[in-house]
């Protein structure tokens, strides 16, 4: 097993926790397709949670949890997951 690098230099902003949209995609390929919509918009693959099919009790569909820094960014997340057929909740930490 490897050390971890360790990188030298501040961090110069409060960590805090971003609003996120959970959407819930009963089609995986749906949820896929929102995936790369929202990266081709600029939503980085870090804000991006994903839980599979496999995870999920009834073996279909995925959710999808977006990170999203402000109220616009929001909003449309929100309206591109609802177009492709995606039950929406909003998540505030």
């Amino acid at each position: 097993m490897e050390i971890p690098q360790i990188r030298p230099g501040k961090v110069s902003e409060q960590a805090r926790p971003m609003p996120r949209v959970v959407a819930f995609f009963r089609n995986s390929a749906q949820g896929n397709l929102v995936i790369q919509i929202l990266t081709t918009i600029g939503i980085p693959n870090d804000r991006l949670g994903v839980t599979p099919p496999e995870q999920i009790e009834t073996g279909q569909g995925m959710v999808l949890s977006v990170a999203c820094p402000d109220e616009k960014t929001m909003a449309r997340v929100e309206t591109i997951c609802r177009e492709q057929g995606a039950d929406i909740h909003r998540q505030r930490s």
